[in-house]
């Protein structure tokens, strides 16, 4: 009988522990699997052992600390999720910042030393994404995720203007966030040559007062200014 016991306490365990990790995966949302990044990775690691030590340890250890460490390791990705939809220092604190391993065409050295990554690395990413020259490459970003977005040079794309010989602009800037969540985002207004006052003119134009009433503003690579405004509440 006491074997059987143990076989049924291990099945509620294992059934009980199945559930916990249903309602915290649920609570944490979908980015675990649409967006993880290492932060996510490593915490999804940690909350799945911690799971499956709740499940199968033995009969008569108190199962209270491993309940409390899941609810407190799911509490804590669910609190970071909520602090960084509020805070920009706590998304990059947590999930890390893209890096440009190519900019202008040009190899950034630094970045990939940075990164720990040659240039086999950077050849194997760039034909993931079908790109298999680094020279045909305009823009190569590695995102937070590990996923690479690249942009072509014009003349690379399978159609362009160039093969059928109309003319048009070379752009050579990369679409970039100048306002996000009411936030003027200065660091990279300068790398454009930006200045407070041009926005504030091209939010004018578009009947807008204020950065505040701004929830994002992309500056386009024709020098257009692309602007979302918060929703009313």
């Amino acid at each position: 009988m006491d074997g059987i016991n143990e076989y049924l306490i291990t099945i509620l365990r294992s059934l009980f522990a199945f559930f916990a990790l249903l309602l915290i995966t649920r609570i944490m949302g979908k980015k675990q699997m649409s967006q993880l990044t290492y932060f996510n990775y490593i915490a999804g690691i940690t909350i799945g052992s911690i799971t499956a030590d709740l499940a199968v340890r033995p009969v008569g250890n108190d199962a209270i600390h491993d309940l409390l460490a899941l609810i407190v390791w799911g509490g804590a990705v669910v609190l970071l999720g909520i602090a960084g939809l509020k805070s920009k220092k706590t998304r990059l604190l947590v999930d890390g910042e893209p890096s440009i391993l190519i900019r202008k065409g040009i190899v950034q050295e630094d970045v990939l030393t940075q990164l720990r990554l040659n240039l086999d690395d950077l050849s194997m990413l760039l034909r993931r994404e079908k790109a298999f020259s680094i020279s045909g490459v305009e823009y190569a970003i590695l995102e937070p995720t590990g996923q690479l977005s690249v942009m072509m040079k014009p003349g690379q794309l399978p159609v362009t203007k160039e093969d059928l010989q109309i003319p048009g602009k070379t752009y050579r800037n990369l679409p970039t966030t100048v306002i996000l969540d009411g936030q003027m985002a200065s660091h990279e207004m300068n790398e454009l040559g930006l200045s407070p006052d041009w926005l504030i003119g091209e939010l004018r134009k578009q009947k807008i007062t204020a950065v505040s009433e701004v929830f994002y503003a992309e500056y386009l690579p024709d020098g257009t200014l692309s602007v979302q405004k918060k929703r009313e509440r």
